[in-house]
């Protein structure tokens, strides 16, 4: 599952991040998501594990808890693409977000993303990016989720 690691696309600018609009990116990965991940995870926020995982695959029984999954959004997205030419970015949150199917511990992601939208703001755009993880094993997708990031200039 080893994949070299590609220089994420560079999109300078208003112009070129409009151009993008329908691009897809990716396979950024994979990312392992472990025991200690999901410990940490758990720590960290109080959150439990998910319930026994269905899933075929490395598991120690548990699938990985859906927001540890929605964070490896912002894991992905940089490995993918980098905006420059502004002069602030900003994660403005999500759009829909959905867990088509569950991941067990132990497995191991890949993530993709198209850019959807680009939409004017007061001062700059709002750039809507569709990253989806998919479960390194299955091609399953585990989580798709819109990130939305704000570019000012």
């Amino acid at each position: 599952m080893s994949r070299p690691a590609a220089a994420p696309l560079v999109l300078t600018g208003v112009d070129a991040v409009r151009a993008a609009v329908g691009r897809e990116l990716g396979p950024a990965g994979p990312v392992l998501v472990g025991p200690e991940r999901v410990a940490a995870f758990e720590t960290a926020t109080g959150w439990p594990a998910g319930p026994p995982s269905t899933c075929a695959g490395p598991t120690s029984g548990r699938a990985v808890p859906k927001l540890l999954l929605l964070s490896l959004v912002n894991d992905v997205l940089p490995r993918l693409v980098d905006v420059r030419g502004f002069a602030m970015g900003v994660n403005y949150g999500t759009g829909p977000v959905r867990f088509p199917a569950g991941l067990p511990v132990g497995g191991a992601v890949l993530g993709s993303l198209m850019i959807t939208e680009v939409a004017d703001v007061p001062g700059g755009v709002q750039v809507t990016f569709r990253v989806t993880l998919t479960a390194g094993d299955t091609d399953h997708q585990v989580c798709v989720a819109d990130s939305l990031a704000r570019y000012l200039d």
